[in-house]
């Protein structure tokens, strides 16, 4: 059995190497999987995490997080790039870790533990956030060239470091309307979530600024039925919701990249393609989620198993774009990917999964994970997030907190 004392001080480690995974997720995710496994040996030397894995296993959570897991096991069986199939379910391990972490999570007794992990999460984006900034002058400063501060000149992976931030973000407004604290705390939150919104510009990843604006409109909503905060917290946040919209368009990268999106979809549309239109991301994205329907046609019942699934991509690309085509063969689509990898119990897991979420958020009443469920939900249907690192280790940490915890346990913060 433990001692108080050596439970406080294992308590306090636990959450040390929790706060270093959401720390580590935007500024270098590389070194969390080593966290991740001391925190998985930590799970297993405190004998009352085996008590609370008893209460975990009867929630449809905890299986809805293994369940894809067990996937990848199985298509293991079957793929015939095994080289492919480990690397991917090695990648995905959180899935398989972090219902067991995020058991011994709600078993921790340190106070506010969760703001903590969350304040660790906007640390990080703001320590990328500085990186990012100093890289950029530096680079403009030699080409004397404006868009070195935005987009994939300002950091790689610009759109994955988006979701980031936009999390913070939701974060943070979350806590400005519920907040209980002082006039100065409280405009030191604003202030932060005005930084984050120009960031997020900065990024120029289009899906994160169309789900901002929508999360805009819905926080003035809120604002506007709300009988808890001050007329005068409601007139500020609301006039700098509003102006989010046409501030972040106003940006040169931003104005080009979203008029680019839908000139590319209307050539989609219309069929008629050209130069500009044919290599712009989102005629690739279209293309690959294409490819990525007609394989799932091809492979509805199993799939191709996990090591397979890019090289029959590469195959049906090189169909759509021309035999020199080099580019990404990725489906963008966690959905598709997994059907593709997987079949039919691909596609149940992930449904299983998101309906799991969206039921612990909406019996919990906490908007706050509502949202979290709609940006995944959003990201999943723009990413293969399950098959990259930083991706599912951003998942996972949090969906794992949100499902496997009590009743009490919310993302609200006071």
């Amino acid at each position: 059995m433990e001692t108080d004392r050596l439970t406080y001080y294992l308590d306090i480690l636990e959450i040390a190497l929790i706060c270093s995974v959401a720390f580590l997720i935007p500024v270098y995710v590389w070194y969390a999987p080593v966290v991740i496994a001391i925190l998985g040996l930590l799970f297993l030397i405190r004998p009352r995490n085996y008590s609370a894995l008893k209460d975990s296993a009867k929630t449809l959570g905890f299986w809805a997080m293994l369940f894809p897991f067990a996937l990848y096991l199985i298509g293991l069986t079957y793929s015939e790039d095994i080289t492919s199939a480990l690397h991917n379910t090695e990648t995905a391990l959180s899935l398989l870790a972090f219902p067991f972490i995020a058991t011994s999570f709600r078993q921790n007794h340190i106070e506010k533990k969760l703001q903590l992990v969350e304040i660790s999460l906007i640390a990080g984006v703001f320590v990328i956030m500085a990186y990012s900034i100093i890289k950029a002058a530096m680079n403009y400063a030699e080409t004397q060239d404006i868009n070195a501060f935005f987009y994939t000149q300002l950091i790689a992976s610009p759109h994955h470091h988006s979701y980031y931030v936009l999390f913070s973000l939701i974060i943070l407004t979350h806590s400005i309307i519920n907040s209980h604290s002082n006039k100065l705390l409280l405009a030191l939150k604003i202030i932060v979530s005005l930084i984050l919104v120009a960031f997020i510009g900065m990024l120029s990843s289009k899906i994160t600024i169309l789900i901002l604006i929508v999360y805009a409109l819905y926080i003035i909503v809120r604002l506007i039925l709300s009988k808890r905060v001050p007329k005068w917290l409601s007139i500020l946040v609301a006039a700098l919701t509003i102006a989010t919209a046409p501030a972040l368009y106003s940006i040169p990268m931003v104005k080009y990249r979203i008029d680019s999106m839908f000139a590319s979809i209307k050539a989609q549309h219309d069929g008629i393609e050209t130069a500009y239109t044919r290599n712009e991301s989102t005629t690739i994205r279209i293309k690959c989620m294409e490819s990525a329907t007609e394989l799932i046609s091809e492979n509805w019942l199993i799939g191709t198993g996990q090591g397979d699934v890019y090289a029959e991509m590469e195959k049906k690309m090189k169909l759509r774009m021309g035999d020199n085509y080099q580019g990404t063969c990725s489906p963008h689509n966690q959905f598709l990917r997994t059907f593709a990898s997987f079949g039919i119990m691909g596609i149940a897991s992930l449904l299983l999964l998101f309906f799991a979420m969206f039921r612990k958020a909406i019996m919990s009443r906490n908007s706050a994970m509502v949202w979290w469920c709609i940006i995944t939900l959003c990201f999943f249907c723009i990413e293969d997030m399950l098959s990259i690192i930083n991706g599912v280790i951003f998942f996972c940490l949090f969906t794992g907190i949100m499902l496997m915890g009590k009743k009490q346990l919310t993302m609200d913060n006071g």
